[in-house]
């Protein structure tokens, strides 16, 4: 078993100069802005980001089911009730870091939680640290089980999130290690995914957003982080991840220069 090592939090030197130029040029092709603008591409690609984030954390529901829930309010037959609510919650934090300008603290991580966990935890136990053992399944890693710790360690975190200067390198910091912790008893994967995505809008980045296709790439990923402190697997599923949304984007809106560029039928 591996337990908790109160170095990975040092390391904050997460992409090489190359990869951060790779990941600079994505954004100059689709700029924050033009996602932010465009209600189309905030609900669709808010969708793909709860669908997949909510499979990531083994969610039943299928696309047609979690859009079907979105858009109308109907839950799936013979599906758990927590799965919508899964679901329901991570609608509700998405449309809070889109819309607000959070800052990137505590304070907003626990509110983030707190609306991630509705029913998903005790309510006195929402925002709030555990301050008991936990077990990760499929992986060798034991994390901190006192609240006090983990207490201490957030705040550290926070402090060294503070001295990096690359907008990526802060979001990967954030993300990988606000996993690592393990801070509330449960949803801390989902608000580390959240809190990625709130650092990189606070940067004025294109967002992130996970592909359904690869789940396990990123479970595998964050293992290798918890066991090893080594941020290569990640940063490699990040760096895919973001380029297939930037070239999504781009599919859109080439689709639409054709479409003006050309006549849909010859006249007669």
């Amino acid at each position: 078993m591996v337990t908790y090592n109160p170095a990975f939090l040092d390391n904050v030197t997460v992409f090489t100069r190359e990869e951060k130029d790779i990941l600079n040029s994505l954004n100059t092709k689709v700029p924050l802005s033009k996602f932010l603008n465009n209600k189309s591409y905030i609900d669709k690609f808010g969708m793909d980001f709860i669908h997949t984030s909510a499979k990531i954390e083994g969610n039943t529901y299928d696309r047609n089911d979690t859009l079907t829930l979105l858009e109308y309010g109907r839950t799936a037959g013979g599906k758990r009730y927590s799965d919508a609510k899964m679901i329901l919650n991570m609608r509700d934090a998405y449309e809070l870091f889109v819309k607000e300008d959070l800052p990137v603290n505590k304070n907003t991580l626990k509110d983030l939680h707190y609306r991630l966990s509705d029913e998903m935890v005790a309510d006195n136990e929402r925002a709030m640290p555990r301050n008991q053992e936990v077990i990760i399944k499929g992986c060798d890693y034991i994390p901190l089980a006192t609240a006090e710790k983990l207490d201490d360690e957030m705040n550290y975190l926070f402090e060294k999130y503070a001295t990096i200067e690359d907008a990526f390198d802060r979001a990967i910091y954030l993300h990988c290690n606000l996993a690592y912790l393990q801070y509330f008893k449960d949803c801390n994967k989902r608000t580390a995914r959240m809190m990625l995505n709130v650092s990189l809008k606070r940067d004025g980045k294109m967002l992130y957003i996970p592909n359904e296709e690869r789940v396990s790439e990123y479970l595998k990923s964050i293992v290798s982080y918890y066991e090893s402190g080594d941020y290569d697997a990640f940063k490699a599923y990040f760096i895919h991840e973001y380029q297939q949304t930037v070239h999504a984007v781009l599919s859109v809106e080439h689709a639409k220069k054709q479409e003006q560029a050309r006549p849909l039928r010859r006249k007669p």
